[in-house]
């Protein structure tokens, strides 16, 4: 029974939280590159997080770790492999502290992705690995946001390439990034978030009411 209160109040608690305008909260943009999407064949090789409080993105307390897993990464012919070298592999941060690190910052705020059906399933496998919880308010998908307020007509959905990190921001007039790179992606789903909940959002519109035009509530 005292379980089953607490989680009742930690809901009842998150859920307060929600109801304050999106422009009050914190957020955690984020972005994951891996060595394929199945976390339970493939790897994490870097990870990058950022903290925003509208409209500041605190770009000097950015976080930015690779993995080595303990061995060398075969690049094959290609010279870089998701904007990382084989020099980048030398200098590996520990996956735990790095993810009880970034579990600390998802504490109270909301988690920002382009794609989150590929970030969180690995966080989620985190989570089972490491034995370390993730628990964001909600999550705002840049991808699906993006999705649900261009593409509304079911008989005109989005082509090809249309709902990539590059062509949202494109039509936000937001700049071309080029490099591939975690701490790159991270910076450009933050400016694409702010981008996108500026203009369709006022300022004091709940932030349950703007994760829902995601329909990503956790």
């Amino acid at each position: 029974m005292g379980k089953l209160l607490g989680a009742l109040a930690d809901w009842y608690q998150r859920r307060q939280q929600l109801q304050k305008p999106w422009t009050q909260q914190r957020y955690v943009a984020l972005d994951i590159e891996t060595t394929g999407l199945d976390p339970n064949k493939h790897q994490v090789l870097s990870i990058a997080w950022m903290s925003i409080n509208p409209p500041v993105m605190h770009t000097g307390s950015a976080q930015y770790h690779v993995f080595s897993h303990g061995q060398e990464l075969e690049l094959g012919q290609s010279p870089t492999i998701h904007g990382l070298t084989q020099q980048d592999f030398l200098h590996s941060s520990d996956p735990r502290q790095t993810y009880a690190m970034l579990s600390r910052a998802l504490q109270g705020a909301v988690l920002v992705c382009h794609h989150k059906g590929m970030d969180w399933r690995f966080l989620k496998h985190i989570e089972k690995e490491f034995l370390i919880n993730f628990r964001p308010l909600g999550i705002f998908d840049t991808l699906a946001f993006e999705k649900n307020i261009m593409f509304k007509n079911p008989d005109s959905p989005p082509k090809k390439g249309q709902l990539t990190l590059s062509a949202c921001r494109a039509r936000r007039g937001l700049p071309n990034y080029t490099s591939h790179h975690a701490f790159t992606d991270t910076h450009a789903c933050a400016e694409l978030f702010l981008a996108q909940a500026f203009k369709y959002a006022g300022h004091s519109t709940k932030t349950i009411h703007l994760l829902k035009q995601c329909k990503h509530l956790i």
